[in-house]
């Protein structure tokens, strides 16, 4: 794994030392004195160290920091260095996180801000935000922690205040951690080698060890056991120095790493390890021989050894380039004056340093390479998790529908249910796939979709699905329901049954039997999938890659933040929106949701975004947050002349223009020659268009002393009718069938129309209809990318029945 040309760049340290005057006491000096001397010595020169160091890594210098717990780099920067944005950028960032401020709300309505960020960027700097808040809050526990136990002292109290991961900063703590057994570097300091062992490290000048020799101490009756301790010393003050680390964290991000695993050998012991035993070992075959640079994993393989590792099948490596120790060592040669000194301290030096290295340093760059590997895996499943959940709730709704659905099942029978054009539920019925009640099914079948004129199926994809699904084919096929014109279209069952038994499902069917409800929940998730899914904790929809493997609690923000995204920039009616929707907008809560359905009941259909501030609970904030994201409008069409005759409505109330640019708004329309009475008309829309593309946004918004984005906003939400849907814009459809194909029928070469279920780093799966889903691997996609409920045509490359595996590829999306 190793490159010469690692070190190509490497220059050995200058041997020209200038001189440096340093004072060493004289032994025969009374101790108080040496100290304040060396100390003092000490001190400037830490300060001058220090400065230099803040020079050199751009952090605000700050005279006090030694004596306070405020870190020598300041949040927005180390967050500018973990996310390369700009620094302003980061310190507006955090200023809005600071403040409270949603995703959402800074995604749409602060773009100025973020420098147009998306909600995805956002979202990751979050998570950096909040795990640097992590590492301070850290960082204070392990100073007071330290200094309860007497052993703070300024080095320390420096090295922990700059280190930058956490990893570092438990580096540091290791050999002051209560209960733990003491270090090699504290046994040596409790028998009295401190004091040389410094005077070697800062001086060049000969320290007499032979006078430290106590022949009624077995820990110090030798030259070489004095010795062996004032290295353990020197080599715990090197790794936990400043320049030190910054310097050793640097190599880390210089050399070409790599990672060797392996198949872990079992031991003839005669330990029974049943959680072993239970472990598909034929999973993990890739990683038996492994071997690639650090640089060029895959989050998906990173996540597949650490679960390998977890379940003792694989061994892991982190091989280090010896220009590493190369480097480390030349560095700490020319910082500590090494070419100055005699052959004594020089060997003393060379042992400590490599002692150091070997012993310490190695250690915390492969624990944080690992954890760094770690980090960027998870996050990659966290990124893919809220892609596809994302993709999966901004389907595009199939509105002014009727639809039957089915959930399927065998000794129990399929258990069916009809919801009206709008979502309510009509009727139900069981019917089962037995030979002498297939028929009579039938019949009750067609009667329902003929009496309700419904000729779409969402049919489970549970149990009994490809059975079902065969059976309504069939009729299909005969032509049994004409002259209606049926179809079926596949539904993930993931979470219905949940949802079916949750307590808000009760409120709404308290009569029905769960697996009706499991029907409606399958109807109503073609019929509007967003209301739906958002019934349903997202770690149930069943999307994404090694959710196992994930922090619970992490995995679980990060998908509610997608959820109240997708519902915020969505947006929904404030006179009919549900509890379960309006607690997912951004900015509200459980509580402040019921009571806006509760103020809702009592005084009737509010008549505009205003009136949620007479909410208790609904400061200027939360309504800053929310207000952009809910609709105030007629409920019905019939309604909408008498609604907007009231001077207390307002049209603005049902676009995405925030009510804080209302007055904003107002100026521009007088200013392009329009009314703003006649937002939302045919006429106000194309005028709009035709007036802004001559307009020039730059010069527009210096004249009104806006932001450009906050005008393009304004202006594209003009030229959208009232109540727009932002899930209009996308193509994405159901994949509506009237037949289907068996994984017997398949041959390598078939060519098949199929929908995107789900997403990986390593492939798209593929719903093609035969009960199994198909596997594009990343290799096979023409370097497409898709997203999930895309419809695509795809071609049969192999097949495996018996593991149900099924490889496919590309040929186009559709």
């Amino acid at each position: 794994m190793e490159s010469n040309s690692d070190d190509s760049d490497y220059k050995p340290p200058s041997k020209k030392i200038k001189n440096v005057k340093i004072e060493i006491e004289n032994v025969r000096k009374p101790k108080n004195e040496s100290k304040s001397k060396r100390n003092m010595k000490h001190e400037n020169e830490e300060q001058t160290d220090t400065k230099k160091f803040k020079m050199d890594n751009h952090v605000p210098s700050k005279s006090d920091a030694c004596n306070s717990s405020d870190s020598y780099w300041q949040n927005y920067e180390l967050l500018s260095e973990y996310q390369n944005i700009d620094l302003n950028v980061s310190q507006n960032i955090i200023k809005l996180f600071d403040d409270g401020c949603t995703i959402p709300f800074i995604a749409r309505y602060r773009k100025d801000a973020t420098d147009n960020m998306s909600p995805e960027i956002l979202r990751e700097i979050k998570q950096n935000y909040d795990k640097i808040n992590i590492l301070k809050s850290r960082a204070q526990t392990v100073l007071n922690c330290i200094e309860k136990s007497g052993k703070l002292d300024e080095n320390i109290r420096k090295s922990v205040l700059c280190a930058r991961t956490i990893e570092e900063v438990e580096h540091i703590y290791a050999p002051f951690k209560p209960g733990n057994k003491k270090t090699l570097a504290e046994r040596a300091r409790s028998l009295g080698l401190q004091e040389p062992a410094q005077q070697i490290l800062e001086s060049n000048f000969k320290v007499n060890l032979h006078r430290y020799i106590d022949t009624n101490n077995a820990e110090l009756d030798t030259y070489e056991k004095i010795e062996k301790g004032v290295v353990h010393i020197i080599a715990h003050m090197l790794s936990t120095d400043i320049k030190v680390l910054t310097f050793f964290r640097k190599l880390k991000t210089q050399g070409n790493f790599g990672i060797e695993v392996k198949k872990l050998k079992k031991r003839s012991s005669k330990v029974n390890d049943t959680s072993a035993n239970q472990v598909d070992e034929s999973k993990y075959e890739n990683y038996f021989d492994f071997k690639m640079p650090v640089q060029f994993i895959k989050p998906h393989q990173v996540l597949a050894i650490n679960r390998g590792e977890t379940q003792k099948i694989l061994s892991v490596k982190i091989i280090v380039p010896d220009f590493v120790l190369r480097r480390f060592t030349g560095f700490c040669q020319e910082k500590f004056m090494y070419y100055n000194s005699d052959n004594a301290r020089k060997k003393i030096l060379d042992e400590s340093i490599n002692d150091s290295y070997t012993r310490l340093m190695q250690p915390l760059l492969v624990r944080e390479i690992r954890a760094e590997l770690k980090q960027s895996a998870e996050q990659a499943s966290y990124n893919v998790f809220c892609s596809n959940l994302k993709q999966l709730l901004l389907t595009p709704p199939i509105k002014g529908r009727a639809i039957f659905g089915i959930d399927p099942g065998f000794s129990n029978g399929c258990k069916a249910a009809l919801i009206s054009p709008v979502g309510t539920y009509l009727t139900s019925m069981v019917f089962y796939l037995n030979e002498n009640k297939k028929e009579k099914g039938a019949r009750a079948l067609k009667e329902i979709l003929q009496e309700y004129n419904c000729t779409l199926i969402a049919l489970g994809n549970g149990t009994a699905c490809r059975e079902t699904e065969s059976w309504i084919s069939d009729l299909i096929s005969r032509n049994y329901f004409h002259p209606l014109d049926v179809s079926y279209v596949i539904v993930s069952e993931n979470g219905a049954s949940i949802y079916s038994c949750s307590s808000e499902a009760k409120k709404e069917f308290d009569t029905l039997d769960p697996n009706i409800i499991s029907a409606v929940s399958l109807a109503r998730r073609i019929q509007e999938p967003l209301a739906e899914f958002v019934k349903v904790e997202p770690k149930h929809l069943g999307v994404g890659m090694y959710q196992h493997d994930l922090p619970k609690k992490k995995l679980e923000e990060a998908l509610d933040e997608v959820v109240s995204e997708c519902v915020s920039f969505v947006g929904v009616d404030l006179n009919t929106a549900s509890q379960c929707l309006l607690r997912r907008i951004a900015g509200l809560s459980d509580k402040r949701a019921t009571k806006i359905i509760e103020h809702r009941n009592k005084n009737g259909p509010y008549l505009n975004r205003k009136e949620l501030m007479k909410i208790s609970g609904i400061g200027s904030k939360i309504f800053e947050q929310c207000a952009g994201f809910l609709r105030v409008g007629p409920i019905t069409a019939e309604e909408e002349v008498k609604f907007y005759e009231d001077r207390n409505s307002n049209k603005l109330d049902c676009t995405i223009i925030h009510p804080e640019s209302y007055e904003l708004t107002s100026k521009l329309t007088k200013h392009l020659g329009l009314n703003l009475t006649n937002v939302g008309t045919t006429e106000f829309i194309n005028a709009m268009k035709t007036k802004t593309i001559k307009v020039d946004i730059k010069e527009m918004s210096q004249k009104f002393n806006s932001s450009e984005h906050t005008l393009k906003l304004i202006f594209d939400a003009l030229t959208k009718p009232l109540n727009y849907d932002l899930r209009n814009d996308c193509s994405k459809v159901p994949l509506f069938k009237k037949g289907m194909t068996n994984l017997s029928d398949l041959r390598s070469g078939d060519t098949l129309t199929g929908r995107v279920t789900n997403n990986t780093h390593f492939g798209s799966f593929i719903d093609i209809g035969v009960g199994c889903n198909g596997l594009i691997h990343i290799s096979k996609m023409k370097g497409q990318t898709l997203e999930t409920g895309n419809t695509v045509e795809v071609r049969v490359l192999n097949i495996e029945a018996g593991r149900k595996r099924i490889g496919l590829e590309l040929i186009q999306v559709m």
